[in-house]
């Protein structure tokens, strides 16, 4: 007869065979999981700090004053006083607390005390607090998905970490059992809509790289920001890279099942997570995400994973403080995990049908649902996630230049972006530098406007408009933004035409206000020979004058296979302006 207890310890580990006789715990990721979270908080505070002034201070490229000015007269004009929180949930709107330093500090402050484990759930709510008040305002700087990974985790950690003036690892405190599944659940999350929807969302002309296990013939070179190991990476065999996606997809798609099971299993899951994020480190620079991720990883270390030597001393969990069962508490857990599961549910629903039009879809979302995640929205929490939906095969870059009145051309450096053939790949470490990420999707913007000549055209007129300081209310009037002598031709056009052609205007506009206008006030800052600015891009940028053109132009890159050069350049034709710096500046 087969002895079930005997032999369940080596089928599923320890940590199953806990279920039926000892049951496994996790001292030792209750005390490491807030020192990790802590440590990755102060790197995102502190790589966000040291570029805040020149992304949203005063002389920023979106000063958060200016925003909250805005958002505020947008709320009186629609006499609705609370919608300035749903869109702009910060501390900034306080008085007190209205210097983006000061937060700065109290954040890495507070992050500081997580990491060494002084008051780890006051710390927490400190920290998430803080980073969303910067986060908000930092738009689209902050518009990842590690910015609002870090603020997910942060809320949901609350569960988990304990109410304690200092946790220490030999008195280990009660572990909540609900706070580590719901974390767990995060990193499942995470996982699951990442390979989803590689497969359900499509490029343009229909294709998707990741279907035909092509993606990563382009991933290592078009990523935003490559580094000195992903040429070497990108030369591997072809075999190499179908057996790193189907690797992937395993990781993503079917390995968040094993995080819920027991033992071995659940090892399996936990070893296939590190080892993704160790290659994904080891191909590109993401900045902090792949710690953060890792961090996630942590509540499914149990403590039968250790050594005897140390698993031994872990004594018996005492009471936390405040511990046990309360009315608001469990109401509190009710209300967590419903919104939690739903807002996933509906995550997935839209992961499931991709890009599809919604009528062409058969996925679609109830109404109920749909006011859930307008609700929580204010949170940036409970959020949907999915990397590189649809992968990019050409590297559109923004090359910028500068030059006096009768003189050569002199191009804009910039410290990660590849900006001239010879410029050599960095590691960032977990630093994340904002203003090279957002050049990398403005380049893409730029490729998709040049696709046309009217959103050429337009995108040209919104750049010099923009270099002159204009602000986004100007593009409302049609005849100064496109000029005198195509405004009269558009006049005399028949009147189907008139509207269509407004129409599109209208639809471009918006679209260049949303997605390109902190281009513009980049492109205002090196008119201006704004300082401050100018310091984030490179310490090596041979422009230290006031510009009187600056010249814009895109050009493809790829990784070069001559030894003495990185890259391969080719400008893309008529993806050029020439634009005029005021003389008043």
């Amino acid at each position: 007869m087969f002895n079930f207890g005997r032999h369940t310890p080596q089928v599923f580990g320890k940590s199953l065979a806990g279920h039926f006789q000892n049951k496994a715990t996790y001292q030792f990721a209750h005390w490491l999981f807030g020192r990790a979270l802590g440590l990755v908080s102060v790197i995102a505070f502190l790589s966000y700090w040291s570029q805040a002034d020149a992304l949203i201070g005063n002389d920023g490229l979106k000063p958060w004053k200016e925003d909250l000015q805005f958002i505020e007269e947008l709320s009186k004009a629609e006499e609705n006083p609370a919608k300035k929180w749903s869109l702009r949930p910060t501390l900034l709107w306080f008085q007190p607390l209205a210097n983006h330093h000061l937060l700065f500090a109290i954040g890495s402050i507070s992050a500081i005390f997580l990491t060494i484990g002084v008051l780890p759930f006051s710390s927490a709510i400190v920290s998430y607090t803080c980073y969303l008040s910067l986060m908000v305002v930092g738009e689209p700087f902050l518009s990842f998905q590690w910015d609002i990974l870090l603020t997910e985790t942060l809320l949901l950690s609350l569960f988990f970490l304990p109410i304690t003036r200092f946790h220490h690892l030999l008195k280990p405190l009660r572990v909540s059992n609900f706070g580590r599944l719901l974390l767990v659940g995060l990193l499942a999350k995470l996982m699951l809509e990442s390979g989803l929807v590689k497969f359900t969302y499509f490029a343009g002309d229909g294709s998707n790289t990741w279907r035909d296990l092509t993606a990563l013939n382009f991933h290592y070179w078009t990523q935003p920001i490559p580094h000195s190991w992903s040429p070497w990476i990108h030369s591997l065999p072809s075999w190499f890279d179908r057996i790193s996606l189907y690797w992937m997809y395993a990781v993503e798609l079917l390995l968040p099942i094993f995080l819920f099971l027991p033992g071995k299993i659940r090892r399996v899951g936990l070893f296939g997570q590190i080892l993704l994020q160790g290659i994904i480190m080891a191909s590109g620079n993401y900045g902090f995400f792949n710690l953060l991720t890792l961090c996630l990883c942590i509540p499914l270390v149990d403590d039968q994973m250790l050594p005897d030597r140390l698993s031994n001393r872990l004594t018996t969990p005492q009471k936390e403080l405040h511990s046990g069962k309360s009315y608001p508490k469990i109401c509190l857990i009710a209300l967590t995990s419903f919104l939690f599961a739903f807002t996933t549910l509906g995550h997935l629903v839209n992961d499931f049908r991709g890009n599809q039009p919604v009528e062409k879809s058969s996925f679609a979302l109830p109404n109920w649902l749909l006011r859930i995640h307008e609700q929580v929205r204010i949170f940036r929490s409970f959020n949907s996630y999915g990397l590189f939906r649809v992968m990019t095969t050409t590297r559109p870059e923004i090359i910028i230049e500068g030059r006096k009145e009768g003189e050569t051309w002199q191009t804009y450096q910039f410290a990660w972006k590849p900006s001239r053939e010879n410029q050599p790949l960095y590691f960032t470490g977990p630093h994340m530098p904002r203003i090279d990420w957002q050049m990398w999707f403005e380049g893409l913007n730029f490729e998709n406007y040049n696709g046309h000549p009217f959103s050429r055209f337009l995108y040209g007129r919104f750049l010099q408009m923009k270099v002159e300081g204009k602000e986004n209310s100007f593009f409302s009037n049609l005849a100064d933004v496109l000029g005198q002598k195509e405004f009269q031709a558009l006049q005399q056009a028949p009147p189907e035409i008139q509207k269509q052609a407004i129409s599109n205007y209208n639809q471009l506009m918006q679209t260049f206000i949303n997605r390109s206008s902190w281009f513009g006030s980049l492109l205002h800052a090196m008119g201006e020979n704004r300082s401050c600015v100018l310091e984030k891009l490179s310490d090596s940028n041979p422009i230290n004058f006031k510009p009187s053109f600056l010249r814009v132009s895109l050009h493809h890159f790829s990784f070069s296979k001559e030894k003495n050069k990185v890259w391969e350049t080719e400008k893309i034709p008529e993806a050029s302006f020439v634009l005029t710096v005021p003389n008043d500046f």
